[in-house]
């Protein structure tokens, strides 16, 4: 049998298993609750993900899958409760040690999966969304700050924040159908919204002929914009009032980046795939459209848009598909400088909404991608190689930040061996200091759990976050697993 690509598969247009049976009634503009710390309601729907946006991973998550064997994901929650759990006192600040850890707060149904799409940052805290809820933790500490309800299943979620407020959607009879915005720092709503008419929900966001191209949202200049299947829209940021609206034929898959620019991609079968460079006010006036052939680099993903950074791979599924790095010229969409696959890189997961793609890192020079035993730089403007830096040659080893000149690289932990991140030279790749992880058997197993989850480290004040991005299907999974590393000794 042969492995699935890096991303893995390519959308198959003909796959018909996840369309709804029957048209979805009206939807009535439900009115949501105040925010309030509450128990999760358990009989909430499951969200699954479409088969196209859970990837299969050939380097980090099957290494780690082996290396931490088959047990249990209880464990993670071992020491008693789900939440927030505290180190012993001891071990409190000491570097490598587990800080804190939360559980997830909404449990697991019988009809499988749920969706977790949604992490930001203020300068103090980490914002987590969950199925039904979002909650907000300290990230040194681990103590919630704050926690309000979902009136209904998550579905969506911005990868960024803006002016410390994010924006997440909702489904409402089926339909991923109301975004509203969230002050991070203190969790209240500042604006609740449909995306559409009720009595046009259905047929316009979940129409049947084209269920891949789920709702997608990204933040860019003051402007929170959706895209979906057969359009897209865009609303003010501070008030939720619509700006702009698109339309189009029916789309197989669609996705968008914000940040710096506004990214939209267009995956429309035999019509091609369409990235677009957008104004948040002028939709139907792009700053620059570049049109792909989908058989030759038709898979993307976008890994950072300052600089603009892609992945490519061919269009076709199988062993043979392959990643590029491209850069893109943000003026108009050309190609500056490509990267070519190289087979000692491990991707992981790709086309998330809350991020790019596990294992890639870029700075304002440089991109540094995750390997089998190594971490390997490469100049942005030649596409060269600048160094590569060997660690553990059986594990994979990924970039997670660079700040004042190092490049934190993390090689996770097994069930039988500790993790560890090494600060290297973003000059020289040269190993400069290195933090060992706990290892205590349960550190160890819950650290591997966690680093194979869909989601990519993070290493802020201190910390390095290991968050559950996309889905869980287990009473016991972590949603965030925090461990002590010093940046400097």
């Amino acid at each position: 049998m042969s492995q699935p690509p890096p991303h893995g598969y390519p959308p198959q247009p003909g796959d018909r298993s996840q369309q709804p049976s029957a048209p979805l009634p009206p939807l009535a503009p439900p009115t949501l609750p105040s925010p309030v710390i509450s128990a999760p309601d358990p009989a909430a729907a499951p969200v699954r993900r479409p088969v196209w946006r859970k990837p299969a991973v050939l380097g980090l998550v099957l290494a780690l899958v082996l290396g931490a064997g088959g047990w249990a994901l209880w464990s993670f929650l071992g020491d008693g409760g789900q939440g927030h759990k505290k180190p012993a006192a001891a071990a409190k600040d000491a570097p490598g040690t587990v800080a804190w850890k939360a559980g997830a707060r909404t449990k697991p149904d019988d009809k499988g999966m749920k969706e977790a799409p949604g992490t930001w940052f203020t300068s103090s805290l980490v914002v987590k969304a969950e199925p039904d809820m979002v909650t907000a933790y300290d990230v040194r500490t681990g103590e919630k700050k704050w926690s309000f309800l979902l009136a209904d299943p998550l579905c969506a979620a911005s990868r960024e924040s803006e002016d410390n407020v994010a924006v997440v959607a909702i489904r409402i009879g089926g339909a991923c159908a109301r975004m509203l915005a969230v002050d991070l720092r203190d969790g209240h709503r500042i604006w609740d919204e449909l995306i559409v008419d009720d009595k046009d929900a259905a047929e316009a966001l979940i129409p049947e002929k084209w269920k891949n191209a789920r709702l997608e949202i990204a933040l860019h200049d003051g402007h929170a914009y959706a895209i979906w299947g057969t359009g897209g829209q865009t609303r003010r940021l501070k008030d939720g009032k619509r700006v702009e609206d698109e339309k189009w034929d029916a789309c197989e898959m669609v996705d968008t980046a914000g940040g710096d620019l506004l990214i939209a991609i267009t995956y429309c079968g035999d019509k091609g795939t369409t990235i677009r460079s957008l104004d948040p006010e002028k939709l139907d006036k792009p700053r620059w459209s570049r049109k792909i052939e989908e058989k030759q680099d038709g898979i993307l993903s976008v890994v950072s848009t300052s600089p603009l950074v892609i992945t490519q791979s061919p269009g076709k599924a199988g062993p043979d598909a392959r990643d590029d790095f491209v850069v893109l010229d943000p003026a108009n969409g050309n190609d500056r400088t490509r990267v070519p696959y190289n087979s000692y890189w491990r991707l992981g997961f790709c086309f998330l909404p809350t991020s790019g793609c596990t294992g890639a890192v870029v700075d304002k020079n440089s991109l540094y991608v995750a390997g089998k035993g190594v971490t390997m730089a490469y100049d942005l403007a030649t596409g060269k190689e600048r160094w590569t830096y060997k660690a553990d040659a059986g594990r994979v080893t990924l970039p997670v930040s660079v700040r004042d000149g190092e490049v934190a690289a993390y090689t996770p932990a097994t069930a039988e061996r500790r993790g560890r991140v090494t600060y290297v030279s973003a000059a020289s790749g040269k190993a400069l200091r290195t933090v060992e992880h706990s290892d205590r058997e349960a550190d160890r197993k819950n650290e591997a759990m966690m680093a194979k989850v869909q989601g990519y480290p993070r290493l802020r004040n201190d910390r390095l976050l290991l968050i559950d991005d996309g889905e869980y299907e287990d009473a016991g999974s972590g949603m965030i697993f925090a461990i002590n590393a010093p940046s400097a000794d």
